[in-house]
């Protein structure tokens, strides 16, 4: 039976990730839009304008517009690590951040629930009855190893198409264990999605896989070191921040060529720091 568990990790990350269900990154043609985050000395910055943005496409300067970062409602995607390393008081903690967050969303924002071990297991696809997520989170910790990028890799398959801006939290308190998926696919996933990852990690200070840091990273995103005695307030200041990126968007002139797109992003601004994804492929 143990020689099954690895073929059972696998078909779950396929099934939950099948090509049909994957979200691409907007690039229809002539579109592009991505979200990005401004913070001078930590904090974010409100009430930037376009004019505020320089936003280069391979090295071309782009006239860019700036939607309301509240006109578009927020879809989060929880995909949280039920290993066996989770003991009963951190699984307390990890239900109240899961109920913390999704008593910190709107009425019309959506969320989502995968939790993994060895073998993921899609608890409730996105829905804006928040409740069905309540009641979808297990109460107890599982037995198994940790497939981490496996789950990444299928939670950023449960986005759905629409004007809704993504958000995808992934927990986890150790290193990869039992994944199959090779780690550059999922980051080429990242990329190619318009879903913006946050990663929580409890396994201590600077002991986060080095991966994770890779994948969010190419989302635009962030990881965030913390204890599990912190889950709560992290996962809410999480969705908060995501709520103050701003949401750019600008046209090309002409068809852009296929390939990987570089976007360098920068605001006019003295001691502005902007995070955003480094790029977008067209195919």
């Amino acid at each position: 039976m143990k020689g099954l568990l690895p073929v059972l990790a696998a078909t779950a990350a396929l099934a939950l990730a099948s090509p049909a269900a994957q979200t691409k990154f907007k690039s229809r043609v002539e579109s592009v839009r991505f979200d990005a985050l401004v913070t001078q000395d930590g904090r974010p910055v409100n009430g930037l304008t376009a004019p505020d943005f320089e936003v280069r496409d391979n090295g071309v300067l782009q006239k860019v517009t700036v939607v309301e970062e509240s006109a578009l409602p927020v879809d989060v995607i929880l995909a949280l690590d039920m290993s066996a390393s989770l003991t009963q008081d951190r699984m307390l903690m990890l239900r109240e951040a899961a109920f913390s967050l999704l008593d910190a969303l709107d009425d019309d924002d959506r969320a989502a629930l995968v939790t993994f071990t060895h073998v993921l297991t899609r608890r409730q696809g996105l829905t804006a009855d928040h409740r069905l997520v309540r009641t979808a989170l297990p109460e107890t910790a599982q037995s198994g190893g940790t497939a981490l990028i496996d789950a990444i890799y299928a939670a950023l398959a449960m986005s759905e198409p629409g004007e809704h801006r993504t958000l995808l939290i992934v927990l986890s308190d150790g290193v990869d264990t039992a994944s199959w998926l090779d780690p550059d696919s999922v980051i080429r996933s990242a990329h190619r999605s318009e879903t913006v990852i946050y990663a929580v990690s409890t396994a201590g200070p600077n002991r986060s896989p080095g991966i994770l840091k890779e994948i969010t990273a190419a989302s635009g995103g962030e990881v965030f070191e913390v204890d599990s005695a912190r889950l709560a307030s992290t996962f809410v200041e999480i969705v908060k921040e995501f709520r103050r990126r701003y949401l750019l968007n600008y046209t090309h002139e002409r068809t852009p060529a296929p390939g990987w797109h570089r976007i360098d992003v920068r605001v006019k601004r003295r001691g502005a720091v902007v995070k955003a994804r480094s790029g977008y492929d067209v195919r």
